[in-house]
């Protein structure tokens, strides 16, 4: 029996997207708040992060997303993020 997509599928990855987002943005205060790098607690968070990021993008994958669909969310997600990074520095 074939499942008949839904936009539900996609409303579901950009609502991962943008708390991935939110992730991201709360990492980069952490990083301008304590002021620095070296601390567990920010290699913790960041290995986290990656994982969350990594984990969700295999969701989505077994979900049925292509390929195409995932790349063009994780390089607007590193373009996005590397913007706000320059911004904050």
């Amino acid at each position: 029996m074939e499942k008949k997509k839904t936009g539900a599928s996609y409303i579901y990855m950009v609502i991962a997207g943008v708390g991935i987002f939110l992730l991201a943005f709360g990492l980069l205060e952490y990083i301008l708040f304590v002021g620095n790098v070296n601390t567990p607690g920010f290699f913790l968070t960041f290995i986290g992060f990656i994982i969350l990021v990594h984990y969700i993008y295999y969701l989505e994958k077994k979900n049925g997303m292509s390929n195409k669909v995932i790349w063009i969310k994780s390089g607007m997600l590193i373009l996005s993020l590397l913007t706000i990074g320059y911004l904050f520095y």
